[in-house]
């Protein structure tokens, strides 16, 4: 096992928040093999645990925000109730090369004006392994995470592409959008279950706006245009992320078919908030049920997140009817003071179809690691669990990873940090049990940084 003194624990004194703690990045890649587990790994998990976030090389300034860093790829590949390996790598981008001396990967001839790391989310769709940033192409890795290249769907992908698309479960097509800053604010693609990019529709929103996810059902797309508004000026002073919260933006969702030209796209006036990210949506006749974790503001104070203690985030289900032009609001529960959720995940098979299950993080301004446990709800009967992780330990997105045909037979896969060993754990809950002990725990010996998304990439 390595020293975990080598691991890159900045300073707690850091001025930066994001370069403290499990914030800060791991200063080396390891591949270790033969892991050891407490517990019994399910014979059922064949794969590999992709996680996925920000992790800066160089010196950072004071106002480096946490969305900004370079890309590192996680791995824990699971087979016969082993866990046979993990490893991190650093997505080779030209930065990366300039900072390491690592070589770069191919680059598209049509990368965009603005080029982020992937450091967001990684998913697999057709075969390919893609990192996934807030701006820019994505990059193709394998499943060892050597990095390919840039990732332009053959060469017709040539503006951003977000990190939150949507893979439907039926058809295998592949959804998403980019916002951009120039004349046309906001593209929409589609690809088929092939990979190839078959569709892309320019989209018009009042100005550049930070839209970091939306949702599909069966039949539509609805898309987010909140008060967290792209600002020029916050470029000129060096924020790597110019974005700020301004409420006299307004805000609006945007509902159109997701398989039409674009020309029924209709925008309908909500209160202000932001939403990150979305758990799932789907059609309930001609209206639509979505759920979403609601920010009551954010991006204040020169681009900082809100504080969780003053307003933490929380789950909120929206039922909008597209010909009235409504949405109505509903909490769906209250957390105790300080705190809230965030990071929702469903089950992936339920993708724009009615779900009853979720699964998140629970936010915490208790907490001394700003995270805390995991949670399920259970959307039907309002009940709401929590798998607690212990203290001075730290949750990350839980994936949920199917082994039955029902919704909930599954297992939840979350990284979990230790501060007390400054290391990580993987553990495994029964996702039907999810109160309970995890049914096992993979011990990494290392760090992984509090990142953002994951999936679960099945097979050798």
């Amino acid at each position: 096992m390595p020293n975990t003194s080598t691991l890159g624990t900045a300073p707690s004194e850091h001025p930066n928040p994001y370069m403290r703690g499990n914030f800060a990045p791991v200063q080396a890649e390891f591949t270790l093999l033969n892991l050891r587990v407490r517990g019994t790994l399910p014979g059922a998990l064949h794969g590999t645990l992709l996680r996925n976030g920000p992790n800066p090389v160089g010196e950072v300034g004071a106002k480096h925000h946490w969305f900004a860093g370079d890309a590192m790829l996680h791995a824990i590949t699971i087979e016969g109730g082993r866990a046979r390996s993990y490893r991190n790598r650093y997505v080779r981008t030209t930065r990366v090369e300039q900072a390491l001396g690592l070589q770069a990967a191919p680059t598209s001839p049509h990368q965009p004006f603005i080029q982020a790391s992937g450091a967001v989310n990684v998913i697999e769709h057709a075969g390919h392994v893609l990192a996934l940033g807030e701006v820019g192409l994505p990059y193709e890795l394998t499943r060892a995470l050597e990095t390919v290249r840039q990732y332009d769907f053959g060469g017709e992908l040539r503006s951003n592409m977000t990190a939150h698309p949507k893979i439907d479960p039926v058809t295998g097509e592949l959804f998403f959008f980019g916002y951009d800053f120039g004349e046309v604010p906001l593209r929409y693609h589609i690809a088929n279950a092939q990979g190839e990019l078959i569709r892309t529709l320019p989209l018009h929103t009042k100005q550049p706006v930070m839209m970091h996810d939306f949702a599909i059902t069966a039949t539509r797309a609805v898309f987010m245009d909140l008060p967290v508004v792209f600002d020029l000026d916050m470029v000129a002073r060096g924020f790597n992320i110019p974005f700020r919260w301004d409420e006299s933006y307004g805000a609006c969702v945007g509902v159109m078919r997701r398989d039409g030209d674009g020309t029924d796209l209709r925008f309908i006036e909500i209160p202000a908030c932001y939403v990150f990210h979305v758990y799932n949506a789907y059609d309930d006749g001609r209206r639509i049920v979505m759920d979403v974790i609601e920010h009551e503001r954010t991006f204040e104070n020169d681009g900082m997140l809100q504080d969780a203690q003053s307003a933490p985030p929380r789950c909120v289900r929206w039922n909008i009817d597209p010909d009235a032009g409504t949405l109505q609001r509903s909490v769906v529960s209250d957390h105790a003071p300080g705190h809230g959720e965030e990071f929702p995940r469903i089950d992936p098979r339920l993708v724009g179809r009615k779900h009853r299950y979720g699964y998140a993080v629970e936010t915490s301004s208790d907490s001394s690691v700003a995270f805390a446990g995991l949670l399920k709800r259970d959307f039907q009967t309002g009940t709401l669990q929590t798998h607690h992780v212990g203290d001075r330990r730290a949750a990350s997105e839980g994936v949920f990873v199917a082994v039955g045909p029902g919704e909930d037979e599954g297992y939840v896969l979350a990284p979990v940090y230790d501060a007390e060993t400054n290391t990580s754990e993987v553990l495994v809950i029964d996702a039907q049990r999810f109160d309970a002990p995890p049914v096992a725990v993979i011990e990494l010996g290392v760090r992984i940084p509090f990142g953002f998304h994951g999936d679960f990439v099945r097979g050798g």
